[in-house]
């Protein structure tokens, strides 16, 4: 009888924690911005595309950080409830400034952060920027400060979408989208593009945040070319305008854009 007992426990413990790391909470990376000057440089590999940006679990006593099919943890030294602790104090002044970065940055609500995780020591390389760093964290956000880094984390709710595609038409809402899906040809400039603003945030951008000026450029684009076309033609025009632009920016590095099985770069 104990023998059985001790299969089933087996069994069930084997059925469950699967089970129980799917239903841990992904908390995919969205932006990463030097909070001082400092002359360490990133350690975490930026998030340029929502598909293949690195992300943090965590089972209570260490966090994952999982990227490009790797993963690697560190171990929690200590968890408090979240204040305005020395890092923050001395890179920030108060919490208010702090909240103010966060926001300005990223759009992340540091008012609502609760507690403070202190990190030890890292099992691999690839997480060597969280090794005794700090981590605060809401249930639908996570901060992670490190060096003179800072990156944020947002609890994934959704299947994450490929940037380097054209956006989903089933969510089409302004005229100019409709008018995009609605042709073929549009569809491709549009995933062409978008491909083009993915090279120039791996080979241009500085950080990853609302202030940055590659993505800056692209909105500006977005809302001030491509958004005021009322016509097919206008859009091709635009459209072909701006690969040229970003052909000419990543040439070096990416001398295959636009990719040769689309005939979108308008030589």
């Amino acid at each position: 009888m104990k023998k059985l007992k001790l299969c089933l426990l087996l069994v069930m413990s084997a059925l469950l924690l699967p089970i129980y790391a799917v239903a841990q909470d992904i908390y995919r990376m969205t932006g990463a911005a030097q909070f001082e000057q400092g002359h360490d440089s990133h350690n975490l590999p930026f998030p340029v595309n929502p598909l293949t940006a690195g992300f943090l679990t965590f089972n209570g006593n260490a966090f994952m950080f999982h990227y490009n099919g790797h993963d690697c943890s560190v171990k929690v030294n200590k968890r408090v409830n979240f204040y305005v602790d020395p890092v923050i104090s001395h890179s920030f002044g108060s919490r208010n400034k702090f909240n103010a970065f966060l926001s300005t940055k990223f759009r992340a609500k540091g008012d609502v952060l609760t507690d403070t995780y202190i990190l030890g020591e890292a099992d691999a390389p690839l997480c060597s920027g969280l090794r005794s760093a700090m981590i605060y964290s809401s249930p639908d956000e996570m901060v992670l400060l490190d060096g003179s880094w800072a990156y944020v984390f947002e609890r994934q709710t959704h299947t994450p979408t490929n940037a380097e595609q054209s956006f989903d038409c089933t969510r089409a809402n302004t005229n100019v989208e409709h008018l995009i899906c609605k042709n073929v040809e549009l569809v491709k400039l549009d995933a062409t593009v978008n491909r083009g603003y993915i090279a120039m945030l791996l080979t241009d951008s500085k950080e990853i945040s609302y202030q940055d000026p590659v993505r800056l450029d692209q909105i500006n684009w977005i809302r001030k070319v491509r958004n005021v076309c009322n016509d097919n033609a206008c859009l091709l025009n635009a459209y072909h305008s701006r690969i040229q632009y970003l052909k000419g920016k990543i040439a070096t590095t990416d001398p295959s854009y636009p990719n040769d099985d689309s005939n979108d770069e308008g030589d």
